[in-house]
């Protein structure tokens, strides 16, 4: 396996902007004018989180995200953890010696910005829009790159997958070491995102509310999400059926990966209303894993089954990336349990 390339994490950059895009300028930053006396609130070994750089991450939280955090226990605490992590990764990259160079960061904003369509003034007014900035941006795109590169470094040369696994997969069967990437209610990390997006304002909240609990009734009664999003969808994607560029649910931020994960597959959720906007957001339905097909090269299944040579290769990349997940959750619990971590928010 190689490592993955700048131009590959700026793809999955591009991704988790225009996620940002679609989803945080629904929903307003609510940054708070209020002073914050600065402190230290989590040491990790010699290096420290402060206040000031808590609550600033905190800021560019929309309310749906706030909500997702808040679910699962204490918010401040959440956004906190999920910093933890990073300096983790952070410190992992420097004892082994890896470095993200300004060049390969700039490829992977050049191809953000080259996915999205945009030159260097509407990308910067569309990362004003929802709260961020292109120095922070930048940075987020760098630790991208960085995570990818120690990811490769100590976990992909570890991850293998078998001919059988491929063909189990294809066959309907999760793998062990692959279960992790799974939640309970049957949407993975690569189940698809689609969007319903509307334009709205305060003054038109309730019109567009009425209008996409419509939308969302005739759904209900059988209209296809696809169909529903040519239809009245004012948004990226509206022609492709919702589907804002390949949009998975590992692309959105973590915040709203844990909004999709409530969804139950082919359902879609009730309307959401930020204030610019109200969304009716689906994941499609089932695993990742193509349908078996009669044409093309083959390779054998199970039982006489035969899946093109296409699909397995798309299949041992799905199984690829979910092991590699679990592994990745795992080593960041050891990094955890090996490290000076103080906590004192």
């Amino acid at each position: 396996m190689t490592a993955p390339t700048a131009a590959a994490s700026g793809h999955r950059a591009a991704a988790i902007l225009l996620a940002a895009l679609l989803v945080a300028a629904a929903w307003p930053s609510a940054a708070s004018a209020a002073t914050t006396v600065d402190r230290i609130v989590a040491q990790v070994n010699r290096n420290v989180i402060t206040l000031s750089e808590l609550q600033a991450r905190m800021n560019t939280l929309s309310p749906p995200q706030k909500a997702a955090l808040s679910g699962a226990g204490d918010l401040q605490r959440q956004v906190l953890d999920m910093m933890i992590d990073e300096e983790l990764v952070n410190q992992a990259a420097q004892k082994i010696g890896i470095q993200v160079p300004e060049a390969e960061v700039d490829e992977a904003v050049k191809s953000v910005m080259d996915q999205n369509k945009m030159n260097a003034d509407t990308f910067r007014r569309a990362l004003a829009s929802v709260g961020t900035s292109l120095p922070a941006f930048r940075n987020q795109v760098r630790l991208e790159i960085l995570k990818n590169k120690v990811v490769s470094y100590s976990i992909m040369s570890r991850v293998v997958v078998t001919e059988e696994e491929v063909t189990r997969y294809l066959n309907g069967e999760v793998p062990a070491g692959a279960q992790s990437a799974f939640s309970t209610t049957g949407v993975s990390d690569f189940n698809g995102v689609r969007i319903i997006f509307l334009p709205s304002s305060p003054s038109q909240a309730g019109r567009v509310m009425a209008a996409a609990a419509r939308i969302k009734a005739e759904i209900d009664a059988g209209l296809p999400f696809a169909e529903a999003a040519k239809k009245y969808s004012k948004g990226p994607g509206a022609e492709q059926g919702g589907d804002p560029g390949n949009l998975v649910v590992r692309d959105l931020q973590p915040e709203l990966q844990a909004l999709a994960r409530k969804l139950e597959p082919g359902k879609v959720s009730e309307p959401l209303n930020g204030g610019d906007a109200v969304l009716l957001i689906t994941v499609v339905e089932g695993t990742p894993a193509p349908a078996p097909k009669s044409s093309g090269r083959k390779g054998r299944g199970e039982e006489g089954q035969s899946f093109t040579v296409e699909q397995r290769q798309g299949a041992r990349r799905t199984l690829e990336e979910m092991k590699m997940r679990n592994r990745y959750e795992t080593w960041i619990a050891d990094l955890r349990s090996a490290a000076i971590i103080r906590v004192t928010l």
